[in-house]
């Protein structure tokens, strides 16, 4: 069983210079969760989806449902690769944003413009996780299950609410970025960019 139980606030305010709100897991007491801001509503453990190895709430887990994804051979052809699901480490927070495709008419005479909305873009998705050390994997072995996904020609199912609520069911990696936290070789952050992906069946 490891016993490494990192600070995951200061480890994203090194790799990303945010600083989230966390359960800090106390070894010597159980940890109930339980934390008291006056002004934050905090939810329990009962609310949470699942936990994490270190006893700690997930309460918006992720996960890139596996199947069968395009790649390109190094042969420049494309080729079917089967993938295992992959659950985004629990040190995982995910950005959304989404612009409207306006055009603006200058109006003579008049304060203001005409606008005309002629639908949205795509869901700009940003996701900052850490691949920490877990007792069944490593920092590294994470980073390695990434990587196939990675390599992908093709859009990917993910599964997890904050998409659903969205209704983002796939997205279509455009930048994957590895860090390095220095002087911690078993931490590894990465972040990705990612934009929604609507199936052409859906719309039909």
């Amino acid at each position: 069983m490891s016993t490494y139980r990192p600070d995951i606030s200061q480890l994203f305010n090194a790799a990303f210079g945010v600083i989230p709100i966390t359960y800090k897991v106390d070894n010597q007491a159980p940890n109930n969760g339980l934390v008291n801001y006056q002004s934050i509503p905090v939810k329990t453990y009962e609310a949470a989806k699942k936990m994490s190895w270190m006893g700690t709430p997930i309460m918006f887990p992720m996960k890139f449902k596996g199947g069968s994804y395009q790649y390109y051979k190094s042969t420049a052809v494309l080729a079917q690769k089967q993938l295992n699901d992959f659950e985004l480490p629990p040190a995982t927070m995910v950005d959304f944003r989404r612009a409207k495709n306006i055009t603006k008419t200058q109006v003579l005479g008049s304060n203001g413009t005409v606008k005309e909305i002629y639908g949205f873009d795509d869901w700009q998705i940003r996701i900052r996780g850490l691949c920490l050390d877990t007792p069944n994997q490593s920092a590294y072995e994470q980073h390695l299950s990434l990587l196939p996904w990675e390599g992908l020609a093709d859009s990917i199912e993910v599964l997890g609410e904050l998409f659903i609520d969205k209704s983002i069911y796939r997205i279509t990696l455009e930048d994957v970025d590895f860090k390095q936290a220095q002087g911690k070789e078993n931490v590894i952050p990465f972040e990705i960019t990612a934009s929604s992906d609507e199936p052409l069946e859906l719309v039909l």
